[in-house]
Order: structure tokens, then sequence, then C-alpha cells
């Protein structure tokens, strides 16, 4: 092959992948999307959900459309670790208010899921009482 061949045979291939590798990149989140909408669909389908089937099927059909139009995105962490934090507004005193923000961003024991109905966060304060003071002795 002369070296012009060679040069415009490269030009091609490195062109043809980039646009494979661009299609593939593209069609990916519609794939994602349509393989957790089969596996809600099985899981409504099998009776796993707590919501009716009709319901749980119009939801799975919701979820998918909204995902093919760019509606459902996961927030991260941040968005997750700025919603705990706003949960802890409910509470009234500075006490309580710093005790819900120590549990929400200390290292507490967690037990429980989202999946399962909630997630447990439990922290324990120990707080110091002194002693009641004596009266001088007479």
């Amino acid at each position: 092959m002369p070296m012009s061949s060679l040069r415009r045979f490269s030009a091609l291939a490195t062109t043809a992948l980039l646009a494979a590798a661009a299609a593939t990149a593209h069609a990916a989140p519609d794939e994602s999307a349509r393989a957790r909408y089969e596996r809600d669909r099985q899981a409504c389908l099998s009776g796993n959900t707590q919501q009716s089937e009709a319901v749980c099927l119009q939801e799975a059909g919701a979820a998918l459309e909204s995902s093919r139009t760019g509606q459902l995105t996961n927030p991260g962490a941040q968005a997750e670790q700025s919603n705990a934090v706003d949960r802890c507004a409910v509470f009234k005193t500075p006490e309580e208010r710093s005790a819900c923000l120590d549990r929400v961003k200390g290292p507490s024991a967690v037990s429980g899921s989202p999946a399962a109905g909630g997630v447990l966060r439990e922290s324990t304060t120990t707080t110091i009482v002194p002693a009641p003071a004596t009266p001088p002795a007479r």
C-alpha cells in the first residue's frame, strides 16, 4: 500500500471507530433505561412490589418515558447530603437540630435501606450531669 493510501485508510478507520463509539455511547442510556423498565416490569408482574400490578406497570412505563426525555436523573451524593440536612430543619431547638445534623453528617450506626422502607441512623450522646452540691458541714 502506498503511504497516502495507508493514511487515508487509517483516517477512515479512525473515523469509523469514533462514529461507532459515539453511536454506542448515545444508545447506552436508552438501553439501560429499557433494562431497568424490564426489571421493574418483571417485579410488577411477580407481585414483588407494594403497589397493585396496574399502578406498578403504569409507574414503570412513566419512569421509562421520563428517562428517555431526560427528566429522570440521579442527583448524586451532594443532593442526597443536602436533602438530609434539610430534613433536620424540622427540629425546633438548637440542641435537637444539632443532634440531627450529627446523625446525618457524622459516623453513626446505619441500618435499613430505602428499599426496605427507611434508613435508621443511630447515635449515642453522653451527657455528664454534675453531682448535686452538698451543703457545707455544720
